[in-house]
């Protein structure tokens, strides 16, 4: 049994495990399995995949579509990035405005800051296909992150939310994606200080958000990396990768999310080239480094220690971490490169580099 969202093999003997330890029947969970809603750890235990903000925006656009159509609404079924089919109750309908919203359900990812959230859609004619951002959608305020003054819509997103749409509604329709709590939810979070403004991403790769466990995450991981053959990037997380992207032209289509799984992203791949993209005080983790033990001043953060020594002693900074970014690539054979907020390069280390010098 194969899941469809990370490609994992399930095997016979975990298959009857979690049979065992959930008290579930095989059809009920070969039905979770096909619809990528469960994960099954080594020891069987079943953990619950949710849907993430950009699954809940196309299918809140769609069943506004569905309401612009003339049509009842109760649940709607949408296609995610992934190809799997996703089926998601509908609250809050307006039929005469044509406005519907999907609560978001991050399933047993217990931190996840927008479970509960609303994601709502408001569909009216149009001469063209449009989509476009209302309230609670975050805006992007630093160069980096994508082009400064535009939503915080992933171009995917985009694509999809446009393709469950034409669906049901082929003509020209306008989609306005709105978040009543978006603003008061994304200040709770490090969307500000990132440069994300006035409220969330509305984002996702696969359409699920995963259990952020050891275990599930890298399930995920393992489909990610494994057809990247060529070259692959591997980032701590979306400003990483943002700057990647953006400020080194890095193929976004070759880039892997892997949070706290760095180093198991890069172990798990099999691509020819490899390429780390982390924030300061992600490689001081993934190396185990306290910075308070290499630098003779208070600070209460390696994001605040960058800050202080940009404009104090900007030459002692990027030798400590040009010097972190050689470690982190002789342990993990990768390109390295540290990036500070402003998507300046603080430090890096290329393997080809050090191949020549070898």
């Amino acid at each position: 049994m194969k899941d469809p969202v990370s490609g994992t093999e399930y095997s016979e003997e975990v298959i009857k495990k979690a049979l065992e330890r959930d008290n579930i029947s095989y059809d009920a969970l070969v039905a979770e399995i096909k619809r990528g809603r469960v994960v099954l750890l080594d020891d069987g235990k079943i953990l619950r995949r949710g849907y993430t903000t950009g699954t809940c925006a196309a299918a809140a656009s769609k069943a506004a579509a569905l309401l612009l159509a003339g049509k009842e609404v109760k649940k709607v079924e949408i296609t995610t990035p992934v190809g799997v089919k996703a089926e998601m109750n509908v609250e809050s309908l307006d039929d005469e405005d044509c406005t519907a919203c999907v609560r978001v359900d991050s399933g047993d990812y217990k931190g996840d800051t927008f479970n509960g959230m609303l994601i709502c859609a408001k569909a009216r004619r149009f001469h063209v296909f449009s989509i476009r951002a209302g309230m609670g959608i975050g805006i992007v305020k630093k160069a980096g992150l994508g082009k400064v003054g535009a939503p915080d819509i992933y171009p995917h997103i985009l694509k999809s939310i446009e393709a469950n749409v034409k669906e049901v509604l082929p003509g020209g329709v306008e989609i306005e994606i709105f978040v009543p709590e978006g603003a008061e939810i994304a200040k709770k979070t490090v969307l500000p200080m990132l440069g994300i403004e006035g409220g969330i991403p509305i984002f996702g790769a696969t359409g699920f958000i995963e259990p952020y466990t050891e275990g599930g995450y890298k399930h995920v991981i393992d489909f990610l990396v494994r057809d990247k053959r060529d070259i692959l990037g591997v980032s701590t997380g979306e400003k990483s990768k943002r700057i990647a992207v953006e400020k080194l032209n890095f193929p976004e289509d070759k880039m892997v999310v892997a949070g706290n799984f760095v180093c198991y992203a890069i172990e798990k791949s099999k691509a020819k080239k490899k390429v780390i993209f982390t924030m300061p005080a992600k490689v001081c983790d993934m190396l185990g480094i306290d910075a308070h033990g290499h630098f003779d001043l208070e600070f209460s953060s390696v994001g605040e220690l960058v800050e202080r020594l940009k404009s104090a002693d900007y030459e002692r900074l990027k030798a400590f971490f040009h010097t972190l970014a050689e470690a982190l690539s002789r342990k993990t054979g990768a390109d390295v490169y540290v990036f500070d907020n402003s998507g300046d390069v603080l430090g890096s280390f290329l393997q080809t580099e050090n191949e020549k010098q070898s």
